[in-house]
């Protein structure tokens, strides 16, 4: 937090100097800011602390303080400034196939201190933080299992894109794994586009079993279009497993999934579409395939954004400078009892 007019923070101790002495010069008297120790009920004649007088003054006294100090933050102008980035050069085209077959629901990392998590969550986390990290490209996301489906076209607005990334689930497309079926899909919006490079990225594990267009051929297909595919494979080698899955329709269904991984196709199809292929990476890794996306010069500009926060402070100070008025009239009134 700044100050746009900070020399106002310095009168408030000269205000509270001014206000402290004009109630404590002789013969003035006055209750707001005076120690409540001083005052009591006259028609009792007590001096203790625990009066009702001298507990309103006590009130009386906080809440003109406070009051008096948030007001006076309010007028030296508090704001929060927001770094921001512009993006001032068009980004490239790029597409994720995320695998959603039923053999991302395996569990794995068991042992970590982080707890188990399923291919799929360790799959979305890769994605994500492709995605955050791809500057002034434009990302989109496919769906892939027994069939393929579009659930985000490129575009630069991260927040739709994120939003939609978690409300994947296992089984949302079948039982199978078509992977040349969705990079065919991802072939047929990329080719049309009009920027500069094009890529895929794939996150599987694998588990190719299913569909017309096999993997190794879309992956040639891209090539020719100069369209780049990395892949990422998610996965360990383990046995068959029973597993509750919770669908799209949030159904509960138990299966017995195969535990199978395949990271050799994952490579090949790599090393067709002349991309990268990582294996389990960390988010270090990842910034390779992040790097490559950054074929060409991005133009960007620093601004800021401001957000006043004068009525933040002011409007509570108001309300409390009230409250310590109606406390002091209590005190009138008690005194003069």
């Amino acid at each position: 937090m700044i100050f746009e007019n900070p020399v106002m923070l310095l009168l408030i101790p000269v205000v509270i100097f001014v206000i402290w002495f004009s109630y404590k010069r002789k013969n003035r008297g006055g209750v707001i800011l005076s120690s409540p120790d001083k005052y009591y009920i006259k028609s009792h004649r007590t001096k203790h602390w625990y009066s009702k007088g001298n507990i309103l003054i006590g009130f009386t006294n906080f809440f003109f303080w406070v009051s008096l100090l948030l007001i006076a933050f309010s007028f030296s102008a508090p704001e929060v400034v927001k770094k921001d980035i512009k993006h001032l050069s068009a980004g490239n085209d790029f597409f994720i196939l995320l695998d959603v077959s039923p053999s991302m629901a395996i569990e794995e990392d068991v042992a970590s201190p982080a707890g188990s998590r399923t291919r799929l969550d360790k799959a979305k986390e890769a994605a994500e933080y492709i995605v955050m990290n791809s500057g002034n490209d434009y990302p989109g996301l496919i769906l892939f299992g027994s069939d393929s489906v579009v659930s985000v076209l490129p575009t630069p607005d991260r927040k739709s894109f994120l939003h939609r990334l978690q409300q994947a689930n296992i089984m949302d497309l079948g039982e199978a794994t078509a992977i040349g079926t969705a990079i065919g899909t991802a072939i047929h919006y990329l080719k049309d586009s009009k920027q500069k490079e094009k890529s895929i990225i794939l996150i599987s594990d694998g588990g190719a079993n299913y569909g017309e267009l096999s993997p190794l051929d879309a992956s040639i297909m891209a090539a020719n279009l100069d369209i780049r595919i990395n892949c990422i494979a998610i996965g360990n080698i383990t046995s068959e497993k029973t597993i509750i899955i919770d669908t799209a329709l949030h159904d509960r269904v138990t299966a017995r999934i195969s535990g199978s991984y395949h990271p050799e196709i994952l490579k090949k199809i790599a090393e067709n579409g002349r991309g990268y292929f990582l294996e389990n990476p960390v988010k270090e890794t990842i910034g390779r395939i992040t790097a490559s996306l950054k074929t060409g010069k991005e133009e960007t500009e620093i601004f800021f954004i401001k957000k006043d926060l004068s009525g933040y402070f002011f409007i509570p100070g108001f309300f409390i400078l009230l409250i310590a008025m109606f406390l002091k009239i209590m005190v009138l009134r008690e005194l003069m009892a």
